[in-house]
C-alpha cells in the first residue's frame, strides 16, 4: 500500500505541469511570444522569444511560397521539352561552371529581360560594368583587382541589425560556413582588407555613424567592385526599389527571398558536404 501511495505521489507533479500546459499552455506561449524579458542567445546574438520564432516563421512560410512557385512552373513545363523553351518561368539568373577564381556564378543578361541567352561552352564571359551615373555611391579611385584566393566557405554578412539573421546564420555555421557578421559599411571594408571572401551579402539601408543611409548597401557594392569584380556579393531584404542599380553596379544577386539566398550559398560551395 505505501509502495502505491509513493508511485502515486511521484506520478502528481508530472501531471499537474501536463493539466496546467492543456489548460493555460496558449495563454503562456502568448505571454513568451510578447515579452521582451524571454531572451535567446543564437550565434552570439541575442533575440527575444518573439523575434526568434517570427524568424523560423519567416523561413517556413518563404519555403512553402518557394515550393508553390516550383510546382507551378513544372506543372507548366511539357514533359520532355527544354527548359530554355520555357524561359519566362525560369528563375533570374543561371549557374555556370567555375573557371578560375574571379569567374562565379552571375545573372544572364538578355536584350530586355526576356529569356535567357544561349552561351556556346568557349563563351567569354565579362565582368559587370561598374555604372557611373548619377544616383550612384562614389567607388574607391585606384582600385586594383585583388587577386588573393578567398578562403574556403567564408561568408561576410553586413547587417547593422544581425540578429534579424541570427538563425539563419547560426545554421550555417552548423553547416561548416564561416559567417563573419560586420555592423557597417567601414567595419566590413576592414574585415576585407585582411582576406577574401567567397561570398558577401548585405542589407541595403543602415544607420552608419548615427546616420540613417538608405543605400548602404550600394554604397558599400562599389567599394567593393572597385578592387574585387569577381566575389559574389548578394543584397538581401527590402531591397527591391535598388534592384536596377544594384545590378548596374555589379550584384551578382538581389533578393528579398531566404530560400533564394540559401540556394546560391549552396551552389558557390559555402556549406560542408555531408
Amino acid at each position: 500500500m505505501a509502495d502505491l501511495i509513493s508511485a502515486i505521489a511521484s506520478l502528481l507533479w508530472p501531471l499537474l505541469v501536463i493539466v496546467v500546459l492543456l489548460v493555460f499552455g496558449r495563454q503562456l506561449l502568448s505571454k513568451l511570444r510578447n515579452s521582451d524579458d524571454v531572451t535567446l542567445e543564437i550565434g552570439g546574438q541575442r533575440l527575444n522569444f518573439k523575434q526568434a520564432t517570427d524568424q523560423q516563421s519567416d523561413m517556413i512560410t518563404d519555403l512553402q511560397r518557394e515550393v508553390a512557385s516550383l510546382k507551378h512552373r513544372l506543372d507548366e513545363v511539357v514533359p520532355g521539352a527544354s527548359y530554355r523553351e520555357h524561359a519566362a518561368v525560369l528563375p533570374p539568373y543561371e549557374y555556370a561552371e567555375r573557371r578560375g577564381d574571379n569567374d562565379w556564378p552571375r545573372p544572364i543578361e538578355t536584350p530586355g529581360g526576356a529569356g535567357l541567352e544561349e552561351r556556346e561552352p568557349n563563351d567569354e564571359r565579362r565582368e559587370p560594368e561598374q555604372s557611373t551615373g548619377p544616383g550612384y555611391p562614389h567607388t574607391v579611385p585606384g582600385g586594383l583587382p585583388t587577386t588573393s584566393r578567398p578562403t574556403p566557405r567564408s561568408i561576410l554578412w553586413v547587417d547593422d541589425h544581425p540578429e534579424n539573421n541570427a538563425v539563419l546564420a547560426d545554421s550555417w555555421r552548423r553547416d561548416g560556413a564561416d559567417v563573419k557578421i560586420a555592423r557597417s559599411t567601414s567595419e566590413a571594408m576592414r574585415l576585407l582588407e585582411g582576406r577574401r571572401y567567397g561570398l558577401i551579402i548585405s542589407d541595403m539601408g543602415r544607420r552608419e555613424s548615427d546616420v540613417e543611409v538608405p543605400d548602404a548597401g550600394l554604397r558599400l557594392l562599389a567599394n567593393v567592385r572597385a578592387t574585387d569584380p569577381g566575389t559574389p556579393f548578394v543584397l538581401y531584404g527590402n531591397v527591391a526599389q535598388f534592384a536596377e542599380a544594384a545590378r548596374s553596379a555589379g550584384a551578382t544577386m538581389v533578393t528579398g527571398s531566404t530560400f533564394e539566398l540559401m540556394e546560391f550559398a549552396s551552389e558557390l560551395g559555402m556549406f560542408a558536404e555531408v
